[in-house]
């Protein structure tokens, strides 16, 4: 009987005052309940007198709409991360089809044989490939940097039928300091062009919050020929000599072109 009594007030208030508190003397909405609430069938949002509201579909969420809008129900975007899990943040991608053409044939080797990390981007031994220029933002401190670099090399050399060969390094800069490199080769067999794929993949942990220029560039390290092998690096070679000249067909910009890919993740932390 109690019950039935309580149930018979809040809709008397409710009437009289257009709200109604549970738990609470002054409430703040239509129906403020201080307390649990223990939801055990749908939740529909909108609806009318006369027509039930939208329950939802499986896997979406409750999204506000601001003050005086009713929620909607919205599939996430991103997936629920854990706590103390890295999320990506952001990806960057450049691609060029003009590569480099400064290290063919005449181009003496640069020295010494390998590089290392934080070394000075030196224009008179690296060439930069311009078009991979890219600007990233970090904006965590507990992070995770990954570069990924894959270009198209190419080589041929028509004067050396026994084959030919060329030693390079391709390496990232962050504000012109050296962050990653490989080395790599490229070898030919006869007088016939030869293409090869290069490939870098590499993670920085924790870079200091700022915004970085983050840039590709190669140089070569080691040559057969440097006088007659004819070598690029993101882009093909059209003709080749010694004269007469020899037009190639079997490659294009577009096969051997640059790519250049840069994911920011960084950690995921919930506090209570």
């Amino acid at each position: 009987m109690y019950n039935i009594f309580k149930l018979l007030f809040l809709f008397i208030c409710g009437y009289s005052c257009a709200q109604i508190g549970i738990n609470t003397t002054t409430p703040r909405a239509v129906l403020d309940v201080n307390g649990d609430i223990a939801l055990r069938k749908a939740l529909s949002i909108g609806g009318t007198d006369v027509a039930n509201g939208n329950t939802g579909n499986i896997d979406q969420i409750l999204v506000s709409q601001g003050t005086g809008n009713s929620p909607v129900w919205k599939y996430a975007n991103v997936p629920f991360m854990e706590n103390s899990q890295y999320k990506l943040i952001n990806t960057y991608l450049k691609n060029d089809n003009t590569g480099i053409t400064t290290l063919s044939n005449g181009v003496a080797v640069s020295t010494p044989l390998t590089s290392s990390l934080n070394e000075n981007f030196d224009a008179l031994k690296w060439v930069k490939i311009a078009n991979l220029n890219t600007s990233i933002d970090v904006k965590s401190a507990q992070n995770k940097v990954t570069y990924q670099f894959q270009s198209g090399v190419e080589l041929v050399n028509k004067s050396v039928a026994s084959g030919a060969s060329v030693e390079y390094i391709c390496g990232i800069f962050k504000d012109n300091k050296l962050v990653a490199l490989r080395p790599d080769g490229i070898s030919t067999v006869d007088t016939s062009p030869v293409q090869g794929i290069f490939t870098l993949n590499y993670t920085e942990e924790n870079i200091p919050v700022g915004v970085y220029t983050l840039e590709v560039a190669c140089r070569k390290t080691k040559s057969s020929d440097v006088t007659n092998n004819y070598f690029r690096i993101g882009i093909n070679i059209p003709t080749y000599g010694p004269a007469p000249d020899t037009t190639s067909t079997s490659s294009n910009a577009f096969a051997l072109r640059s790519l250049f890919k840069i994911d920011i993740a960084q950690l995921v932390t919930y506090t209570n």
